[in-house]
């Protein structure tokens, strides 16, 4: 007996696969960034410091692309400077 093949399958590449990972790690990392420019101002009165805080945080994320700092050693710096374990919700 031969399976039915679905007709509405699309075939995809590794390039679509990694391309879908990509977009979805940007909206990940754009929500948090909300969540956390939202705390900021509202729970901390950084209404003055917003755009400071935000070009810090671009210029922060350029050196990480530009490889010159790692997530692993900002994560690092949290948890030993401030017992802030980012990643730690997960199990």
């Amino acid at each position: 007996m031969s399976q039915k093949v679905n007709p509405r399958k699309i075939p995809r590449t590794q390039a679509d696969v990694d391309k879908a990972w990509d977009e979805g790690v940007l909206v990940g990392v754009e929500n948090a960034t909300a969540i956390f420019l939202t705390v900021c101002a509202d729970k901390f009165g950084m209404e003055d410091q917003m755009i400071p805080l935000w070009n810090e945080i671009n210029k922060l994320s350029q050196s990480v692309l530009e490889k010159r700092v790692s997530i692993p050693d900002l994560k690092r710096t949290l948890l030993e400077g401030y017992n802030i374990n980012v990643g730690g919700m997960r199990n």
